[in-house]
């Protein structure tokens, strides 16, 4: 299995992205959960900035996370405690999503990473292409974290390339302008979603420092983040900074050159 996902990984993980992404914009139109008007020109420059951060990092680290995933298997924890291949591939996905939680956490709370955090929360029209408005500075920090922990935990080759499988699909998926009715709610009790991330969003600081989960939401009831509703109606929430009133994509990349000069 792990020669067949490494053989085919970019076929795969373009193939469920590409996919994922028409399919949720067309439900973002079907059924918005809010009335809001998303251009053109801003879906398409948060779009460029997703795909100049993939293109960025598969120059800078050729093979990317699978070569880091490589080189830690007979070094990391996975190969000291010996388990069933089945048991390393789910405890690796979800120490791995764990991980990503606290790196949230670690990124609204010191300075220098909110400098680049926040690009992604200027954004004031919450939509899928939201899932890609990060700033490279940001997609960098959060490779490196990710790799580090990947390397530490010796993860097999296949859990990495169904972990940036999964985290991509569920960041389009939770970032999406989609209304799930009370589905939403049942939902949140395993997973992130739409509702759920809305309210992380939310220009009010109070519940901007809520839900940080990606994929699982008990972490968020786990470690007392988890707020279930806001304190106004999901079409009333405010997004985006008030000190950044520009969230073009120009706008996006200077954030963080403001922030830290």
């Amino acid at each position: 299995m792990s020669e067949f996902l490494t053989a085919h990984e970019a076929t795969l993980r373009s193939g469920v992205f590409f996919g994922l992404l028409l399919a949720l914009l067309l439900v973002e139109r079907w059924r918005p959960r809010r009335r809001q008007h998303v251009r053109w020109r801003h879906f398409f420059g948060n779009l460029g900035i997703g795909v100049g951060n993939s293109v960025l990092l598969r120059v800078l680290v050729p093979g990317g996370l699978v070569v880091v995933a490589l080189s830690g298997q007979h070094a990391g924890l996975m190969a000291r405690i010996d388990l069933p291949l089945w048991m390393e591939f789910i405890g690796c996905l979800i120490l791995l999503d764990l991980s990503l939680y606290w790196q949230h956490r670690l990124f609204h709370r010191l300075p220098f990473f909110w400098a680049f955090h926040s690009a992604h929360h200027g954004d004031r029209t919450l939509n899928v292409s939201s899932a890609l408005r990060f700033h490279p500075g940001e997609a960098l920090l959060s490779f490196i974290i990710k790799a580090a922990t990947i390397w530490l935990l010796g993860a097999p080759v296949a859990a990495v390339i169904a972990f940036e499988v999964l985290l991509n699909g569920a960041a389009m998926f939770n970032h999406t302008n989609w209304s799930l009715g009370r589905f939403d709610a049942v939902l949140q009790k395993l997973i992130v979603t739409p509702d759920m991330h809305r309210l992380h969003h939310s220009r009010q600081e109070a519940e901007a420092q809520h839900n940080f989960g990606f994929f699982l939401s008990v972490w968020d009831r786990l470690f007392a983040s988890y707020q279930a509703e806001p304190q106004q109606d999901h079409s009333d929430i405010e997004l985006g900074l008030a000190d950044m009133p520009d969230d073009g994509w120009r706008a996006t990349l200077k954030q963080p050159l403001k922030l830290l000069r």
